[in-house]
Formats: structure tokens, sequence, C-alpha cells
């Protein structure tokens, strides 16, 4: 049997995706396992963040591939792992290397058309100590109102545009990256609220690291996103310290990496609480990454998601607006032309293979 095309391997729905992936993971012959969710989809239906592993269950050396992070971009990240199971990755295995596929990370955000979770939080703002003193991000507590406005016009976009064209003047386009993809945690009605304590899925991620790579002497882990960078292009980001033995490995593995510092000082222009770093933390020796794959143009991306935050907390989902709105949100994070869906299954495909291989040829040594 052929190898489905991309385009088959995209849902249009949480549930429908569901199903695909674990009929798609047991096909392949996969070790599947599930946690459920606390809340329940639209429909009334169950979530379920869903774990399948292909591979020796003592293998030393394991790459995760997750979508889902941020919900909505899992009709992307669920498409893709469907893709590599079909094409047969997970029958290519080298004898000590295993591959667990993490299906819908946030499932409630991908069931009800969100980016966040159930509590407004974005999760990979999430992975962050909560005992200690949060970040600051007085740019964003400016521009609260003006992002987040009680009604939501051509007027209130107009203004939330000049507002952020005025930060870019005074303080650099730094500012204005730090002010919307920074994270806060002062203003959980507010987009890019990163939570007040380890969310259900960020526990439950971790829960899935230990079980799967508790002893590996090595783990990848590939979080599938979109939305971010130029149109079907799979950029690899990392965040980690030039020195360190993950940013060589990554830059071995994938020469076009775009790897940033780790957040320092209350003027670093990154973003805290990431899953990656949390990743690499959680392992003697990890990588984590990022696979974004563009959409639309960023200013349509960023009027999407500030049009699904006020229809969380001042409008109605079930009216006009609100369907047009969860259409809109959808149309941001994922593409239907089939030229986008072939060319993020091809890159997703390359960048997964070089992590395996990558694993095979590792030398403990490597990390001195």
């Amino acid at each position: 049997m052929s190898p489905p095309t991309p385009a088959a391997c995209f849902s249009r729905s949480y549930a429908e995706a569901r199903t695909a992936f674990l009929a798609a993971s047991a096909e392949s012959g996969g070790a599947l396992s599930s946690i459920r969710h606390p809340l329940r989809g639209p429909d009334g239906d169950s979530l379920f963040l869903d774990v399948a592993r292909f591979g020796s269950a003592h293998a030393r050396r394991v790459v995760f591939v997750a979508s889902g992070t941020h919900g909505i971009e899992g009709f992307c990240g669920s498409g893709i792992q469907g893709f590599l199971l079909g094409d047969g990755l997970a029958r290519r295995l080298s004898n000590d290397v295993a591959l667990v596929l993490v299906h819908a990370v946030n499932p409630w955000g991908f069931a009800w058309l969100r980016r966040v979770n159930e509590d407004n939080v974005d999760l990979n703002r999430n992975f962050l100590d909560h005992t200690a003193a949060y970040p600051e991000n007085p740019e964003y507590d400016a521009l609260y109102d003006v992002v987040n406005p009680v009604k939501l016009d051509a007027e209130a976009v107009a203004a939330s545009h000049a507002a952020l064209r005025t930060l870019a003047q005074q303080r650099g386009s730094a500012a204005v990256y730090r002010a919307l993809s920074g994270g806060q945690y002062t203003h959980p009605r507010g987009v890019q609220f990163g939570g007040r304590a380890p969310a259900w899925s960020n526990r439950s991620l971790r829960e899935v690291w230990a079980r799967h790579a508790a002893g590996a002497e090595l783990a990848v882990n590939i979080d599938l996103h979109s939305g971010l960078g130029p149109r079907g292009v799979g950029l690899v980001l990392q965040t980690a310290r030039q020195d360190a033995l993950d940013a060589r490995l990554a830059r071995a593995w994938w020469p076009d990496v775009i790897r940033a510092e780790p957040a320092q000082g209350s003027d670093a222009a990154l973003v805290s609480g990431l899953i990656g770093p949390a990743f690499v933390g959680a392992h003697a020796a990890g990588v984590g990454i990022v696979l974004e794959f563009g959409t639309l143009e960023m200013a349509q991306v960023i009027e999407a998601v500030q049009a699904d935050n006020w229809l969380h907390h001042h409008g109605r989902r079930d009216s006009e607006e609100g369907r047009a709105t969860q259409r809109r949100m959808r149309d941001a994070f994922f593409l239907e032309e089939v030229d986008w869906q072939e060319s993020a299954c091809a890159r997703a495909l390359e960048i997964v293979e070089r992590a395996l291989a990558g694993l095979v040829e590792f030398e403990p040594e490597e990390r001195a």
C-alpha cells in the first residue's frame, strides 16, 4: 500500500484528528496510552492527551514529536504526525532508538478552537518555577487595555495597531516582541497569560517525559507549531546557551536552527516558561526545539488571537460573530492549500529523520 498524500492526513476537528491518530498508531504497531482531560469538548465528548510509542521499550535514545501545545495548532501538528506514520517512519527506527508521538498536548484548546488552555493559559509560557517571582512585562501592562478591549471593532483594532507602532518607535521592535510574545503573569483575562500554577497539560506532559525517557541517555523533543514565520516554511527554533550540549547538537543536526539565548534581565526580549528548556532540564541530556510553520501575515494572526480572546471573555460562541471568529482562528493557524500541507509534511519528515540519525551517531563523550 502506498503512503497517504499529505492532504489525506489532515482533519477537520479534534475528534476526527484523534480517531485518525489512534488508528494510524495502532496500524504502525505503536504502544498506546491516554490521559483523560478533566473537562469535555464542545460536543460533550471526552478529551485526551494521547501517546504512541514505537521502538524498544528499553531504548536509551528517544525522540518525542508533540502536537497541539497551542491547541488549535493541533490541526497542523496532528496531520504531520499522521503523515510520519503513513510514510513508515515508525518502522525504520534503529534498535536503540524510540519514537514517541504526543498527540494534543492541549486537547481542550484543540477541541474548542483556541490557542490557549481551559484557564486561558498559553502553555508555552507555563513551564517555569511557579514558586519564584514571576517575570515582569511592563510593556504588556501598559498595553493591556488597548490589546484586550471590552468592545472589539475596527476602531479598537486600529487603536491597538497605533499603540504598537508607538511602542516600536519609542522602544524598538524588541519591546514590541516582548509585549506581545514575552508572556505575562498578571492578567488572567489577557493574551499571552502564563498562568499562576502548573497547568494540567504541563503536569501531564512531564508525566509522559518521565515515563518514556526517565533512563534515556539522550532525549529530543520536537514541538510542532504553526502561525509564525514565512508561509509554509518550517523554522527550527531553539532557546539554549550557545556553548550548551543541546545547542551544539542542534547546530550539527539542523544547520539552519535559529537559536536564542535564555532570557536575561528585565529588558530581555525573549519569552519565559518555554517547554523546550523545561524538557532539556528534565533529562540528563536533552534537546528541545520548536518546528514552526508560517501561515498568514503576522498582523492577521495577531488580530485572530485578539478576536478569540475577546470572544471568550465578552462574546458568544454560538453567535454568527462567534462562529466567524472560530473559523478565523482555524484559518490563521492551518491552511487548506495542498502546497502548504505538502511543504509542512516534507519539512517535518526531514527534521525528524535528522534527529533520529543524530541519536544513532551520538557519543556520550559529546556532552563534555
